[in-house]
């Protein structure tokens, strides 16, 4: 790599926080530091940081890094489709044993995947540094994308008939929707059959969470612009690290409408419904932010 090139890598990453201070993956696991009695208690290691404060009156600040990956630099075990060059994200993978048949425990993990992916959120300095409504916004518009993408994650190093998320019989006994979980099947064997790495995936995390578009945004040009860096950011990953794979990028941006053909709330119907009940997801998620 030229030197011009890495001095664009690094100036790239600067402005997405490929390279910023990671954040213990257990705060994000850990459902007992979120009180409301819907999550299950599942054991998992106390965290070793505190979260980042919600900002409730914030000003704009366009130089504000997007710390992007906040898990912790964790090994990744091999074959599960992840580049050992993607930077400093090492994810723990949701093996066999944090998927048991039941149906339960598929709930479960749901509830802790989604909790991971707002706290994910709430770690972004960025993100944190927007008015609290838009913070609040944003959440409510991509939630659903946010956890998909988690999800998918997680699942990469599992066949679809060992991870019981994307099963279409073990939600069909449930009483959901066969179809909708198909989709969602045929979603993650997509993403696996291009082995989207983990800097990929917080790229496209920050893509999804920063939508300028949303409606009622107090500030939708600072959100723009946080978005136009992780899309950078992604694009110098691919170039630089993929160079032989000149359509990748573009490729990675076309997949994301993919996790929008089941809408959120019937993701909210077969992940989500058998723990939250009657609660609306807005109250749900501004829970999990505010705890």
């Amino acid at each position: 790599m030229s030197a011009e090139q890495e001095r664009a890598l690094r100036e790239a990453a600067v402005a997405v926080g490929v390279f910023g201070p990671p954040v213990s993956l257990t705060m994000a696991l850990n459902p007992a530091r979120y009180t409301n009695s819907f999550l299950p208690p599942v054991s998992q290691p106390m965290l070793n940081r505190e979260p980042t404060p919600i900002k409730e009156d914030n000003s704009d600040n366009d130089e504000e890094s997007i710390d992007v990956t906040n898990e912790e630099d964790e090994e990744t075990p091999s074959g599960c489709g992840v580049s050992s060059s993607s930077g400093p994200v090492r994810p723990e993978p949701l093996t066999a044993g944090l998927y048991p048949t039941s149906a339960e425990t598929v709930y479960e993990t749901s509830a802790r995947l989604l909790f991971m992916a707002v706290k994910w959120a709430k770690n972004l300095p960025s993100f944190a540094s927007l008015p609290f409504r838009d913070q609040v916004i944003l959440l409510e518009e991509s939630w659903s994308e946010l956890f998909l993408l988690n999800a998918i994650q997680w699942c990469m190093p599992l066949d679809v008939s060992s991870s019981p998320l994307f099963n279409p019989g073990e939600h069909a006994k449930n009483g959901h929707s066969a179809a909708d979980v198909k989709i969602l099947a045929d979603t993650l064997l997509r993403f696996k059959a291009i082995h989207v790495d983990p800097a990929e995936f917080a790229c496209l995390k920050a893509i999804v969470l920063f939508r300028a578009e949303t409606r009622g945004l107090k500030d939708p040009s600072q959100i723009e612009n946080l978005q136009d860096q992780a899309q950078v950011m992604l694009w110098q990953h691919c170039r630089t690290q993929l160079p032989g794979q000149v359509a990748r990028f573009g490729r990675l941006l076309l997949m994301l409408p993919l996790l929008r053909i089941v809408p959120a709330v019937r993701i909210e119907a077969v992940f989500f419904q058998k723990t939250i009940g009657n609660t609306p997801m807005e109250k749900v998620l501004c829970d999990m932010y505010k705890n």
